[in-house]
């Protein structure tokens, strides 16, 4: 087998795997301790505070927004492209129906992934500057931090590049790194992986753990009769 076929079979099969598998069980496993530690939340349980919550976190419609309207806003529109992307595009939407699945489903016009993409890119730039201008949130940054949002931004970095084969762009990157030319798919394809091999295990388990902590927080919340 080829280093090619690899990449775009079984090491695909992991990573899907992983994230779905791996997500799966964190979600158990944050139910199980939760149940455990916050056992009023469960015997207080109401479904109307638990969608209170969930949807005032979903929609710009909490305190951040008052607090740090810019960064939350940025927040917002930074995971808007992160799922939009990769689930309408038009080339990853070709590759599941070519697949043995067969799926299609709605694809965005290519010049809005274009769009996005670079609006993504261009919010993890400033993430970055921001943990490391900002004393307040550069005291409580690891390495991990900036690594995840690198970890985020490459697929997005590299698929941009490889539908752009004739920008300046990637007439850089392709003159300071040679081999990149040669093997743009399959790195692009690698760091689609690696993000999606990394979610159960990092923060970025955020976007399925997210439900179960704010269905906690706005129970508890609702119990006490404090606003949501």
């Amino acid at each position: 087998m080829t280093f090619s076929a690899l990449v775009e079979g079984p090491l695909l099969w992991i990573a899907f795997l992983t994230f779905l598998i791996g997500s799966a069980l964190r979600l158990l496993f944050f139910i199980a301790l939760s149940t455990k530690k916050d056992k009023p939340v469960y015997r207080y349980f109401n479904f109307k505070w638990m969608m209170l919550s969930i949807l005032r976190w979903l929609l710009p419609l909490n305190v951040d927004i008052k607090k740090n309207p810019v960064f939350t806003i940025l927040g917002y529109i930074f995971h808007i492209c992160l799922l939009s992307v990769p689930l309408f595009y038009s080339a990853h939407i070709a590759l599941w129906q070519e697949s043995r699945f067969g799926w299609s489903w709605w694809q965005m016009p290519d010049v809005w992934a274009d769009w996005l993409t670079l609006i993504l890119i261009a919010i993890s730039i400033f993430f970055i500057i921001r943990r490391l201008v900002l004393a307040e949130v550069r005291i409580i940054t690891t390495v991990s931090d900036y690594l995840l949002i690198l970890v985020c931004a490459l697929p997005f970095v590299t698929g941009y590049l490889n539908t752009h084969p004739d920008g300046s762009a990637y007439a850089w990157v392709t003159s300071a790194l040679p081999l990149y030319g040669q093997y743009s798919t399959l790195i692009h394809i690698l760091t689609g992986e690696l993000m999606l091999i990394l979610v159960p295990f990092t923060k970025l388990s955020h976007w399925v753990l997210f439900f179960v902590s704010r269905t906690v927080i706005g129970v508890e919340f609702g119990r006490r009769n404090y606003t949501v």
